[in-house]
């Protein structure tokens, strides 16, 4: 725990700093109301419909994604890196998933960021790092949701609910509405790559601060993994969610739209 206080404070310090002070304008553009709530509903709106506005590069990643889900899940994959896993696994593998990742993939970590700055952005009147709490609280909730319906179509047996684990037992979707088989995509995952994501496209310097968030999240896949969670195919589509989900909230610039609907647009204002 002293590893991951240490870590915090590193992050705390970094968006409390002068260096990260908002504009001279001083103007409180960043707070919960309804123009906040309205973006989110316009990010839900925009995962819903993303594949149909689509490029060309975004269609590769995608078909990039597939083919290596594909191969996990089909061609020996899973079942390879979770006997591999299992074989070893020990008392520091089992501490590492326990006190690191599952706290940041459950949200608690997350809570403490999302809380932390956003209470500094208060107390200094920095609308910077309230930014960043409100961009990952939506990014997190839409993220969820997604898994949470992907994971109720597919029921997934985890490698643990069957002797000898398969990868290949798939119920959904005429068992729809069960919560016994879930483990397809990685829900923890997708929380942790989320709020990574969110973190690291606010404050992308220094790099200490990307690097902190990806590594916290990383090990979450990997803890997912070690206490037999989760399949690798799970992991790995619960971090594209999490992922691409706070990419589209900040990119789409929903809230920053909304926004200049309640004050009069100035150009030197960063609305994200």
């Amino acid at each position: 725990m002293k590893h991951f206080a240490f870590s915090l404070f590193l992050f705390i310090v970094s968006v409390s700093s002068p260096a990260q002070q908002d504009s001279a304008h001083n103007v409180e553009l960043v707070r919960l109301d309804k123009y906040y709530i309205h973006s989110g509903l316009l990010d839900a709106r925009d995962q819903v419909i993303a594949p149909f506005h689509w490029k060309g590069y975004q269609w590769a990643t995608f078909g990039g994604l597939a083919v290596t889900e594909s191969a996990l899940i089909f061609a020996g994959g899973d079942k390879s890196l979770q006997s591999f896993m299992q074989s070893n696994r020990n008392v520091t593998t089992n501490f590492i998933e326990t006190n690191f990742g599952d706290p940041f993939g459950s949200g608690l970590y997350p809570a403490i960021i999302v809380g932390s700055t956003y209470i500094i952005g208060c107390i200094f009147k920095q609308d910077h790092p309230k930014k960043l709490a409100m961009i990952a609280a939506k990014s997190i909730v839409i993220s969820g949701a997604t898994t949470t319906i992907i994971k109720f179509l597919a029921e997934r047996h985890r490698p643990y609910q069957t002797n000898p684990p398969n990868p290949l037992l798939w119920d959904g979707p005429v068992g729809i509405g069960t919560t016994q088989y879930v483990s397809f995509p990685s829900g923890h995952t997708t929380v942790a790559f989320a709020t990574a994501t969110s973190i690291a496209l606010i404050y992308p310097h220094p790099v200490i601060i990307p690097v902190l968030a990806y590594s916290l999240a990383t090990v979450t896949a990997y803890g997912r993994m070690n206490g037999d969670w989760h399949w690798c195919s799970d992991v790995l589509m619960g971090a594209a969610i999490g992922y691409f989900t706070a990419k589209l909230v900040y990119n789409h610039n929903n809230w920053g739209k909304c926004l200049s609907r309640r004050i009069h647009y100035h150009p030197d204002i960063d609305y994200m």
